[in-house]
């Protein structure tokens, strides 16, 4: 388990952090924020310290927004951390504000890798000191660490494609399919929420040039016509990297309004045995929704440009789908088809939870910062992901 050094610079922010729990308590955490002395984030010269910065950054940004709470969410994000955010968040092809990459991806490391079992985490970093944030945090990061097994099987499938080897591709999704099946297991053990909400007014982000912002324009502050305010999605678990990398390996397609079936095709003969082979094509019963499109292409946005990529180049890329369609192999057909039927059940159980919280909010949490409890910076609207 290697931590990476903070540079000189962002040291008093990183202790500002392991202070801000009872400065929120106070109230006090935005004026202390605003005493931090400028971030010359120019000392940042590796990956890992500029994600370790925009954590850090990331996780005071959402104290310094919510520290009142839902009643009184900050408008204005001082320049003395809107900069330095927005300059690491440009650099690592990310988004200004606390998301996935910073809550589990660069937070939360494993201290025994045993993949397929609950891991034993140290986990650096937390929006509040409530301990609800540990088993989403730490069972998201089991998930993440199951899909590393994944990924090397995800290269084989696109070797073997390549050389039309059909046994080697069976394989190779028979074993994803347990992979994808083992995550749904660790999936159920995730008890806490995870929210696709935003600052339903918006963000300033003082000292950052209009150009440069991405998050959707709401108006201005009122009394004034600049600075424009900027929405943001807040976390969502379309931030991951795995359902999308799944889609695009398997060639799916989502939709909207009635559950996506698989469809029954014409009988094949194998030798003398009739098998009905049995996969997923597209149906004139079922919408496709632009809307659906824009909800993942929009969370990609939120990945660091790494991750973005690896997505867009299984898209556009690898053909499995349509290798499958056109072989004559049952037995591939078959296995597509469970591969596809697990990570169908595997979404399933991520909206029960998800439907949980939206049904059953919580309400049970008595400290002042609500929002930080279940939602970070983003805010506490309802998660809307499309069911498959």
């Amino acid at each position: 388990m290697v931590i990476p050094t903070p540079p000189s610079s962002l040291l008093p922010y990183k202790k500002l952090l392991e202070r801000s729990y009872s400065l929120l308590k106070t109230g006090e955490l935005r004026a202390a924020v605003q005493e931090l002395p400028t971030l010359d984030t120019s000392q940042f010269k590796t990956h890992e310290e500029k994600r370790l910065g925009h954590k850090i950054l990331a996780l005071l940004s959402a104290q310094y927004v919510w520290q009142d709470g839902d009643r009184n969410p900050a408008e204005i994000l001082p320049a003395v951390i809107a900069m330095p955010l927005m300059q690491l968040s440009i650099e690592l092809g990310c988004q200004p504000l606390l998301g996935h990459i910073d809550l589990v991806l660069s937070n939360c490391y494993p201290e025994k890798t045993q993949l397929g079992q609950r891991q034993s985490f140290f986990t650096e970093a937390f929006p509040s000191n409530e301990m609800n944030w540990v088993p989403f945090i730490e069972r998201t990061a089991d998930i993440e660490l199951m899909f590393s097994d994944a990924a090397k099987i995800i290269m084989h499938i696109i070797s073997s494609i390549r050389r039309n080897n059909v046994p080697m591709i069976v394989q190779c999704l028979d074993e994803l399919g347990d992979v994808i099946s083992i995550m749904r297991e660790m999936l159920l053990l995730l008890l806490s929420k995870w929210s696709h909400g935003q600052v339903s007014k918006g963000l300033v982000y003082e000292g950052v040039p209009d150009s440069v912002l991405t998050g959707a324009e709401e108006g201005c502050l009122e009394g004034n016509t600049l600075p424009k305010k900027r929405v943001y999605l807040g976390a969502s678990a379309g931030q991951s990297i795995i359902l999308q990398a799944f889609d695009a390996l398997l060639g799916i397609t989502h939709y909207d309004g009635e559950e996506w079936r698989p469809l029954s095709v014409p009988e094949v003969c194998l030798g003398t045995k009739i098998i009905t082979v049995v996969y997923f094509l597209n149906s004139s019963s079922l919408i496709h929704s632009p809307d659906t499109d824009k909800f993942f292409t929009t969370a990609r946005n939120y990945m660091i440009k790494e991750h973005r990529r690896f997505i867009e180049d299984l898209q556009r890329h690898v053909k499995l789908r349509e290798f499958v369609v056109s072989s004559d192999s049952c037995e591939l057909k078959k296995a597509y088809n469970t591969c596809v039927e697990e990570l169908l059940q595997f979404r399933r159980e991520h909206i029960k939870i998800v439907e949980k919280f939206i049904i059953e909010p919580s309400c049970k949490y008595s400290a002042n910062v609500e929002s930080l409890k279940s939602v970070g910076t983003g805010g506490t609207g309802v998660l809307a992901h499309p069911k498959v």
